[in-house]
């Protein structure tokens, strides 16, 4: 099972949409390792999942006027999160949802702790991953003099147990960061993705990712993460709304169109 996929774009393009939550795949050698029913382990994915997340990628690239790359991790987070830094800096280790989870989203237990596996997990998922990603980026920044990463995410209505009961969950959040995400992109952003209107920053979720070489000093690196609230277009019975994954990616396809043209000139 491959652990991951980078779909080709336009040579000349220099933005790379990054989706890396949209898969509920499981290699059974990692399915051993969790401690969850099935039923559980279901319900849990349904709430840990960026579902069709990737589906809004490929719209947004199938509708934006020059082809962006794509990079899908076609694993479950519950394998690996590849955008949490891989060592006790991460501070979602503190609930035991750093690199690998140890933790499920209500708090319980979803692997043993400590968990005795956790390079060869980091040597199998994670390094290969980060590798051809920080490698693409490279390559856009030689083709193109820049990359733009644009993270692909959705979140859920009702708060995780983690998470801060009295943040603001918008429809929207736009995650950003003070180096990697200059104005005109968090200005694109809104402004492509304005008919959602209820838009916040950094709430719940802040910062985007970006290559850890590259991370804290590269400015050729832009980067915005994506936070879409499910309930914009999923509904209760969490099966998509065409009508409403096709608008949200013919949204990301301006944003794409911006980033490949305005970005260019600043």
């Amino acid at each position: 099972m491959n652990s991951f996929s980078i779909l080709r774009g336009h040579p000349s393009s220099p933005v790379i949409l990054h989706v890396p939550h949209a898969s509920r795949k499981i290699p059974p050698h990692v399915r051993a390792q969790l401690l969850l029913d099935d039923a559980a382990l279901e319900a849990e994915l349904d709430e840990a999942t960026d579902t069709d997340t990737d589906l809004i990628a490929t719209i947004g690239a199938d509708h934006a006027s020059t082809r962006p790359w794509i990079v899908n991790n076609a694993l479950s987070r519950l394998v690996i999160d590849p955008e949490r830094f891989p060592d006790a800096s991460e501070p979602a280790t503190a609930y035991g949802r750093g690199a690998f989870y140890t933790r499920t989203c209500d708090g319980r237990l979803l692997r043993n702790e400590p968990f005795a596996d956790t390079e060869a997990l980091l040597d199998e998922y994670f390094r290969p991953y980060a590798r051809a990603v920080a490698e693409l980026v490279t390559a856009r920044i030689t083709a193109c003099g820049r990359a733009v990463l644009i993270d692909v995410h959705s979140y859920p209505k009702r708060p995780s147990g983690f998470e801060n009961p009295a943040a603001a969950r918008p429809a929207l959040c736009i995650g950003t960061d003070p180096l990697h995400t200059p104005d005109w992109l968090t200005s694109a952003t809104r402004q492509t993705f304005r008919p959602i209107r209820e838009i916040a920053e950094n709430t719940p979720y802040t910062g985007c990712y970006v290559p850890l070489g590259r991370y804290g000093h590269d400015k050729h690196v832009s980067a915005v993460m994506i936070e879409l609230r499910r309930d914009t277009y999923l509904p209760d019975d969490g099966r998509p709304a065409k009508h409403s994954v096709a608008q949200l990616g013919e949204y990301l396809a301006a944003l794409i169109d911006t980033a490949t043209e305005v970005g260019a000139d600043v």
